[in-house]
């Protein structure tokens, strides 16, 4: 079992490494042996994840905008040059606008795309390239349950997350005969940084929790196990998915 799951001394790029997903995954890569590069526009969060980590983690980090597509090939290159390859990469990074389409302008509508979908493409794209000449890769996108389900006000994000799940899929196709895998892990409503002012308003946050079967909100730890998974030999024969880690709420 320890083999199965044993992901020691892989090299993996986290971006979006500030947030709530990312520093939670940083942390528990850092925890399993992992080399780092965490990538976030925050310089100060990133400071803050990486004080937080154990002195003998190794960790690498760069500030960046992930929609400038210079930024992220210059990014995933220095990751390549400071570990030498890359094994795995995370994105976390994310936009969350929830608007009624009758009042959502198409800047509204394409900012969020550009974050979640055409940003993702940019560092996937260049964090594969490092990847294919060594036939070797695990990719994994965060996405969102609304990828499935529906609701008010989520024209732009729920566009954006099943747009991007299906980005996963074709890259899934594109990069299989490299042997690189490439998936989509969709979380349930999680209340971060994002997501607080919309939990906040009226009775939003009991609306998201009776929606989902276990009866709370997730967690970021709630998906670590799946990134462990994904990165590891257990995961090596799973691509071109994406796996709802959402307490029943695609069921509900």
């Amino acid at each position: 079992m320890r083999e199965l799951f044993d992901i020691r001394d892989r090299v993996v790029a986290v971006a979006g490494a500030a947030g709530a997903f990312g520093s939670e995954i940083a942390r528990e890569l850092a925890a399993r042996g992992c080399h780092l590069s965490l990538l976030d526009i925050n310089e100060a969060g990133l400071e803050k994840i990486v004080s937080e980590l154990p002195e003998s983690a190794q960790v690498h980090t760069r500030v960046f905008n992930a929609i400038e597509e210079d930024e992220c090939e210059s990014a995933l290159d220095e990751c390549a040059q400071r570990w030498s390859r890359i094994d795995g990469f995370v994105n976390c990074v994310g936009a969350f606008k929830i608007i009624a389409a009758e009042d959502m302008t198409r800047r509204d509508f394409t900012q969020v795309l550009e974050t979640n979908v055409s940003a993702a493409l940019s560092m996937c794209k260049f964090a594969a390239r490092h990847m294919i000449p060594r036939r070797y890769g695990r990719i994994i996108n965060i996405a969102s349950v609304s990828d499935s389900v529906v609701n008010p006000g989520y024209a732009a994000y729920a566009a954006s997350k099943s747009a991007l799940t299906h980005l996963t899929r074709v890259l899934a196709v594109e990069w299989a005969p490299h042997s690189i895998t490439v998936n989509a892990i969709s979380p349930a409503m999680c209340e971060t940084a994002l997501t607080t002012d919309f939990l906040a308003r009226s009775d939003n946050r009991a609306t998201a929790k009776s929606k989902i079967l276990l009866d709370r909100l997730l967690e970021p730890e709630d998906i670590l196990g799946t990134v462990v998974l994904l990165l590891s030999p257990g995961g090596g024969f799973i691509t071109g998915q994406a796996i709802h880690v959402d307490g029943g709420r695609t069921i509900s």
